[in-house]
């Protein structure tokens, strides 16, 4: 087994050093991380792109100031960590595991299984031998390096079917293992790391009933046999409108009374759905921060304090969202512009926060 360890992980750890000219500019507020009693994270997109360690470079006092936990957005995924059968490049998220400890951070691992096609290593998808053993070996291998760096892992992302949500999704995985795939990582990943909270994720899990519910009895299922499933990220990509907060409740409440973890795990708030808007008005601008508000509140009243896995954002500015991917149209979904200033969806979250204390 080969690991490319090279200067580049240095060069990512100076980036991270660096001071930030951009944040440092911003008017100070108040440290949501300072406000809640759980995790307040970001994802941070890093270790896929060679621009990536200046972005992070230049928004350091930021993300400081402002999170107690980070998460990788693609550079931990399959193919970034394992692009070759017998190579783990792990140089990118060491750095970023690095960070994390010198600024006191969590580091959610996100994630050891998902089907995307762009994120799958070409060697995995022409793989013909024992896809059980391979995939014990990428899933062990990759917590067994991150022990006692990263907390927690979204084991498996996004397994069931989001168009048929009674069935789980047809990919590689399923076509090659069956359903049985989903327990047997969880399974590996415990037996690597067992300190690691681990996660099954996925989204719209709060909007849809049948998901929902498909999902639950997965986690029913695994609790009776003792699978080693300890919470559920719900990625809440959502809009100002939908969905609405009492389905929100209805589903953190519904995985709360399993005992298990609750993470919102990838959270953003879309303005620009119907693609109408060129930018953003002070009115869109107020009921996004009341949906934020609305849904940091939710959390709190349905989760009880020892099963809140965190918040984590998906994204720090609003130009580094992962909604504006080839799109043609502009959107402002996360809690500091452009310039790295807060937003009234910020104080919304501050809102949330101090309104359930």
């Amino acid at each position: 087994m080969s690991y490319r360890f090279t200067a580049t992980l240095l060069a990512l750890i100076c980036c991270f050093c660096q001071p930030d000219s951009r944040a440092q500019s911003a008017a100070p507020v108040p440290a949501l991380k300072d406000n809640a009693r759980f995790p307040i994270g970001v994802a941070l997109n890093v270790g896929n792109e060679p621009g990536d360690m200046a972005d992070i470079r230049e928004s350091a006092t930021l993300i400081n100031s402002q999170f107690n936990s980070i998460v990788a957005e693609n550079g931990m995924k399959m193919r970034f960590l394992h692009p070759a059968i017998d190579t783990y490049d792990f140089a990118a998220a060491d750095a970023l595991a690095d960070y994390a400890s010198t600024h006191g951070m969590i580091l959610h691992g996100h994630t050891l299984i998902w089907h995307h096609d762009y994120q799958l290593p070409v060697w995995m998808k022409n793989y013909q031998g024992d896809w059980q053993a391979m995939l014990r070996e990428h899933i062990q291998q990759i917590c067994r390096h991150f022990a006692g760096k990263v907390k927690s892992w979204d084991v498996v992302n996004e397994a069931i079917d989001n168009k048929h949500p009674k069935q789980y999704r047809a990919t590689l995985f399923l076509e090659k293992l069956g359903p049985a795939y989903i327990e047997q990582a969880f399974i590996a990943a415990h037996e690597a790391d067992p300190a690691a909270v681990l996660y099954y994720n996925d989204f719209n899990i709060e909007s849809k009933s049948d998901k929902l519910q498909f999902m639950l009895d997965m986690v029913d299922d695994f609790q009776r046999r003792h699978i080693p499933l300890h919470g559920i990220g719900f990625q809440m990509h959502v809009s100002i409108d939908s969905p609405d907060i009492a389905q929100i409740k209805t589903a953190l409440q519904a995985v709360a009374a399993r005992g298990l973890q609750v993470r919102i795990s990838e959270l953003d708030v879309s303005l620009n759905q119907q693609q109408k808007a060129a930018s953003l008005d002070p009115a869109r601008a107020q009921l996004q921060k009341t949906r934020y508000r609305d849904i940091v509140s939710t959390y709190l009243q349905s989760v009880p304090p020892a099963q809140r896995g965190g918040i984590t954002f998906w994204g720090l500015l609003d130009k580094d969202s992962w909604l504006l991917d080839n799109k043609p149209y502009p959107d402002w979904p996360l809690l500091f512009d452009d310039k790295g200033q807060a937003k009234p969806a910020y104080f919304g979250v501050l809102e949330g926060l101090k309104e359930s204390q």
